[in-house]
């Protein structure tokens, strides 16, 4: 048969298979600005398919976007596996271009723009094959909070495990986190690995990526941000720093000024020359009930610390 594909079919040198219900059902239907180009989805027609409706519903959504839809027989079973890299697939993958992750040195002032609220970015340089997919545009819309609370971001340094990235993605991205800047030298890649382990949740949220996150921090905190780094709970308080504040004890920064969270590696915590640059450390108090556990999964804090700040009664 001269249609079997005996290599992987490439659009672009750049393309990257999504794989999985989640991630490609959420790549179809992403409305972020920029978003990815989207070339071809792969469906898997062949022995042993149960959800035909999915299937169906899948298509007419590529379709809709403009999207070629190949459907593969039996003899593609194993190109589709190399495409996920032998991970479960659920029989769709979706070339595509790369995630847009805007480079920036800096968070700007809150401002409206044309009646749309939002903030300027200060932008790093980026060669042509970059700025086509991350996009070129320094104004973040926000939506409009009707309890009047700013912007709230996500600076993610030295998050190694793909699943702990992805994770975060995840539940940044359903408590409501208006973007997340991530290290660009010491931090998980983006890969299929993080994009599934965000259940799709990075094809919607605004992502940042940055070469130099304490000068980051510190341009943002001229334009106004308030910085908060995230801290394991201290045995004995450091009377050379100012005393940490547990989560019970914030009050509700965002409805004052735009705020930035870091959350650094769950071993060594955030790097010394972030979290001196903080306004304020922030911790969860724990129970105090077990004399083994003393911290959490960085995943699971970063969720407890953003429901800290998108959740506080009004």
């Amino acid at each position: 048969d001269n249609r079997f594909p005996l290599s992987i079919p490439y659009t672009t040198p750049a393309s990257e298979f999504l794989y999985g219900t989640s991630v490609v059902k959420s790549a179809l239907r992403s409305r972020r600005e920029p978003r990815r180009k989207l070339y071809k989805l792969y469906i898997y027609t062949g022995e042993n398919r149960e959800d035909i409706d999915q299937d169906a519903r899948l298509e007419m959504l590529a379709k809709r976007n403009g999207v070629e839809v190949v459907r593969a027989g039996n003899e593609w079973l194993r190109v589709m596996d190399k495409m996920s890299g032998g991970r479960p697939h659920n029989g769709y993958i979706l070339e595509a271009s790369p995630l847009p992750r805007l480079p920036v040195t800096g968070l700007g002032e809150l401002m409206t723009v044309d009646a749309q609220e939002g903030f300027e970015v200060s932008i790093e340089y980026q060669s042509e094959e970059e700025a086509e997919v991350n996009g070129t545009s320094n104004f973040v819309n926000i939506q409009r909070n009707r309890h009047g609370r700013k912007p709230f971001v996500l600076l993610l340094d030295s998050i190694m495990d793909p699943g702990n990235l992805g994770g975060i993605l995840r539940t940044a991205a359903f408590l409501g986190v208006t973007a997340i800047a991530i290290s660009a030298r010491n931090s998980a890649s983006f890969t299929p690995v993080v994009l599934k382990a965000s259940a799709g949740a990075s094809e919607d949220v605004t992502l940042f990526t940055v070469k130099n996150p304490a000068g980051f921090v510190v341009n943002s905190k001229k334009a106004g941000w308030k910085v908060f780094a995230a801290v394991a709970p201290a045995e004995k308080p450091d009377p050379a720093v100012p005393a940490p504040i547990s989560t019970e004890q914030l009050d509700d920064p965002l409805s004052e000024d735009p705020c930035i969270l870091m959350l650094g590696s769950e071993g060594e915590g955030l790097r010394w020359n972030l979290r001196s640059k903080a306004d304020v450390e922030l911790y969860i108090e724990g129970s105090r009930q077990s004399h083994n556990v003393d911290s959490l999964n960085v995943s699971v804090a970063a969720g407890i610390l953003c429901f800290s700040f998108l959740n506080r009664s009004k």
